[in-house]
């Protein structure tokens, strides 16, 4: 499973093994991440200011980790036939917003594309994964597919 080769199913058993460490963040006092206040550091007299960045609920890596090596991953940028026009254009994940709203009628690959799509906006914007589990957007997500999964066979 690469991007070169993405999976075009998603097995149930990787589905399970997925919500099962999502239900970690369902706890009412889970912590996605949290900030380290980094003190600025002196090198020969020149001030060397740290730049912060989130330190994430090791759940989180499991489960991106679990994204990518198992069949859970999708072209994150790739649109899917069940996507939408906007404005008489092509769906664009990547310029899209995806709030809380989008996922009650989010189709299976929708949910996964905006998985994996998380972990690419993480890539390019420490904090991303948090803001958007902040936003309700992550954990609508999880939602969805928990539901998505129980109409299964």
């Amino acid at each position: 499973m690469s991007l070169e080769k993405p999976t075009k199913n998603w097995k149930p058993a990787d589905i399970d093994a997925l919500l099962d460490l999502a239900r970690v963040m369902e706890s009412p006092n889970f912590e996605i991440m949290t900030w380290p206040d980094l003190p600025d550091l002196e090198e020969n007299g020149t001030r060397i200011v740290q730049m912060p960045y989130p330190e994430y609920n090791p759940v989180v890596g499991l489960i991106v980790q679990m994204l990518y090596e198992s069949s859970a991953y999708i072209d994150p940028y790739g649109t899917l036939p069940e996507d939408p026009e906007v404005d008489g254009r092509p769906f664009q994940p990547m310029v899209a917003e995806f709030p809380p709203d989008y996922f009650p009628r989010a189709t299976l690959n929708q949910v996964r594309r905006y998985l994996v799509l998380c972990t690419r906006g993480e890539k390019f914007c420490d904090g991303h994964i948090g803001a958007e589990f902040k936003r309700g957007s992550f954990p609508a997500a999880f939602a969805r597919l928990r539901a998505l999964r129980s109409e299964m066979n």
